[in-house]
């Protein structure tokens, strides 16, 4: 058997020993070097005085934070002020996010910025630099769709003809519509007539409201480019003594908590993905450092429609029709077929399906279909149940089949909705 000693190592005093007969605190760590990452510094110049911008302002910093190296820096700026804005030391940032209305008021203060820059929420493309915005025709698609399948057939939209966001929303809301065959009014108001956002001239921002109120037949489903104006037409439904959503049914944007505590009455409202916008954002970014071909605008799709108490009823005009679609809401989380639902009516498959073709313009089984994966959609977007649980729910024979007709229909596989709802 042969004996390994340990070999003593000789060290004179004063004299520090190297290589691997160091101490751990003096021997170089190669791996702590290797580690180590230049700072990138990410500026994100905006006002942060509305929840859009807050929320993209978080999905960019959730980014950042996941990056090695990445300092992130919010710069809130004030588009009141007179004066030009604070910026911090232009020569150490890599790369600015911003939105079109921030990079206006910089440039005209600070002139052109030389750090590599993406838009977020754009109205149009930047080939120069990268942009991420919502498709905003499929926003009102999503909301005409839905007040259509609520039973009303007189429609209004009530925007802004002075932001882009805005005028997608509309012309999303009128070709959807126009496919059929209706054609719904169109009410643009500038800024200074009609505010988007919060302003100081209540008596006469309520007058006009209260005038174009008074001209809308009824039932109708008014939708509005963003939850602040829906707040806004309730509050002028309310003086007119309108029933909601008897007389008007009134859906907005953003699904912002604070028009809802305002306008006295829940709204419904499309939720859209601001905070996934900050992160391709922010992606898109890092493509620029290092170089990789990017598509010029990025488009992200509304997430879903969150139902509230001012569209919560169903104005269809046929009884039956009205009768089965209470039934389907109340029953679509269970193992509902559409033999139950003619049970539950009291009439048969073809009569219930041939009414549902004539009032809502689609099959009694795809109506089912609809309303059960919206409802997948919202326990998905909860992010506390898999989609094993939610396909059970659902009905579905397996998880596999679900998500196939889920990602038929939404367009997005339901592991990558509970993902990016829990991330």
């Amino acid at each position: 058997m042969v004996e390994f000693r340990k070999r003593k190592v000789l060290v004179k005093p004063g004299t520090i020993p190297v290589g691997r007969f160091a101490p751990a605190a003096a021997r170089p760590n190669r791996r702590r070097a290797s580690a180590t990452v230049s700072e990138r510094h990410i500026l994100f110049l905006e006002d942060l005085c509305r929840q859009s911008e807050r929320e993209v302002c978080l999905g960019a910093a959730e980014h950042a934070a996941e990056c090695p190296g990445w300092v992130f820096n919010p710069c809130p700026i004030s588009f009141a002020s007179t004066t030009a804005p604070v910026l911090p030391d232009m020569q150490t940032v890599s790369g600015v996010l911003t939105t079109e209305r921030a990079v206006r008021l910089i440039t005209r203060w600070h002139g052109e910025l030389n750090a590599p820059v993406v838009y977020c929420l754009a109205d149009k493309p930047h080939s120069e630099s990268g942009s991420v915005g919502i498709d905003e025709r499929a926003v009102g698609e999503m909301a005409a769709e839905h007040l259509w399948s609520r039973g009303y057939r007189h429609f209004a939209f009530i925007g802004s003809s002075d932001m882009g966001w805005s005028n997608g929303r509309g012309e999303g809301f009128a070709r959807w519509l126009g496919e059929h065959g209706k054609k719904p009014q169109i009410h643009l108001f500038s800024t200074d007539r009609l505010p988007v956002f919060w302003s100081e001239d209540l008596a006469r921002r309520h007058q006009r409201l209260q005038g174009l109120i008074t001209c809308l037949p009824t039932p109708c489903g008014v939708f509005t480019a963003n939850d602040v104006i829906a707040c806004f037409v309730l509050q002028a439904a309310r003086h007119e003594r309108y029933r909601v959503p008897g007389d008007l049914g009134v859906i907005g944007v953003d699904n912002d908590p604070f028009p809802n505590a305002a306008a006295g009455l829940a709204i419904s409202s499309i939720e859209l993905p601001f905070r996934e916008v900050g992160r391709r954002a922010a992606r898109l970014l890092e493509q620029c450092w290092q170089q990789q071909p990017r598509p010029e605008v990025v488009r992200l799709p509304p997430v879903r429609v969150v139902v509230r108490a001012s569209t919560d009823a169903f104005m269809t005009r046929d009884a039956l029709v009205r009768k089965a679609q209470r039934f389907v809401e109340a029953h679509r989380h269970g193992r509902i077929t559409v033999g139950d639902i003619t049970r539950a009516v009291g009439s048969n498959r073809t009569t219930l399906g041939k009414r549902f073709q004539r009032e809502l313009r689609v099959r009694l089984h795809d109506y089912l279909l609809r309303r059960r994966m919206a409802y997948a959609l919202d326990r998905l977007n909860e992010g506390n149940a898999n989609v094993d649980k939610v396909a059970d729910e659902c009905g579905f024979s397996s998880a596999s089949y679900f998500s196939r007709v889920f990602t038929r229909m939404t367009g997005r596989r339901p592991g990558s909705v509970r993902r990016w709802r829990r991330e």
